[in-house]
């Protein structure tokens, strides 16, 4: 059944509070659980270092590579080498083999996510992370499973190649919300902190997350001179819209037409950043 607006835009305010692990998987979700805090030697030294919750790495890390420590956090490519898929190259400092807990610190703090400025993890914030985490492919689609699968909330509808949607595909895979309700089911201590600060609305610094952008677009447009209009390729190149650019231009006998195109490259990041804004706001219920 196809998500209504309602359920679309529902907000990660409500959409968490009436979420409901299914049934029939709520077992594999407690068993994730149980592996994730049984692993806090592993996580808790990277939440020391980056204030990156457990609530957040663990479903994560159970979505990119099914809890294994001998693989990247970033996509789960193995930890022999750098990464090969998309963030490639990383960790770039240091050399191979690394060890689990240095790749994920610099799973979450490298650029775009940036993990580490993160002001206040409440759950909406967490679950705002997890989705830019993947890429914001399902904004305007329909609830992300990276998010939702396995729980009330997901209503079907996948990435099933890249670029490729299908509004009929099903993700069997489990959520992060059912492993971080799976987890304050299980730890007193996650369900005290989830219910002790709540967001009903965006923070003024996610709705400015396309300021970067902008600034980009208005050099581009300043100076003549294509600028990309989008931010950083995240992991998940299949979960991302395209983002508009424009090539860079070097030779004098081109630059009225690399003006006119700077001009464009600024008028379409404009649309994009307000249409993003939009809807990251309605992602909150704001």
């Amino acid at each position: 059944m196809p998500p209504t607006p309602d359920q679309t835009r529902a907000g990660y305010h409500a959409m968490w509070d009436r979420a409901v692990i299914d049934a029939k998987v709520k077992p594999a979700a407690l068993a994730v659980a149980k592996k994730i805090l049984a692993n806090r030697a592993h996580y808790d030294p990277v939440t020391a270092k980056t204030g990156v919750p457990v609530t957040f790495i663990g479903p994560a890390h159970n979505r990119e590579s099914s809890l294994r420590f001998n693989a990247h956090l970033h996509c789960g490519d193995p930890l022999t080498a750098r990464t090969v898929h998309v963030p490639k190259g990383r960790p770039k400092i240091g050399s191979p083999p690394f060890t689990w807990e240095e790749s994920a610190i610099d799973a979450l703090t490298m650029p775009p996510h940036s993990l580490d400025r993160v002001p206040a993890w409440t759950i909406e914030r967490t679950l705002y992370e997890l989705e830019k985490y993947n890429g914001w492919g399902y904004l305007g689609k329909g609830n992300s499973p990276y998010l939702w699968a396995g729980t009330s909330e997901y209503h079907g509808g996948k990435y099933v190649a890249d670029g490729v949607y299908s509004a009929s595909a099903w993700d069997r895979q489990l959520g992060c919300v059912a492993v971080v309700k799976a987890l304050a089911e299980l730890d007193p201590g996650i369900a005290e902190r989830i219910a002790a600060a709540r967001q009903t609305a965006a923070p003024k610094d996610v709705l400015e997350q396309g300021d970067e952008t902008s600034r980009k677009a208005r050099t581009a447009r300043n100076i003549g001179a294509g600028t990309s209009a989008g931010s950083a390729a995240t992991k998940a190149t299949t979960e991302k819209p395209a983002d508009p650019g424009a090539a860079q231009f070097t030779h004098s006998y081109v630059l009225p037409l690399a003006v006119a195109l700077g001009i464009a490259v600024a008028a379409a990041a404009v649309v994009v950043i307000a249409r993003k804004r939009r809807l990251i706001a309605e992602k909150w219920g704001a």
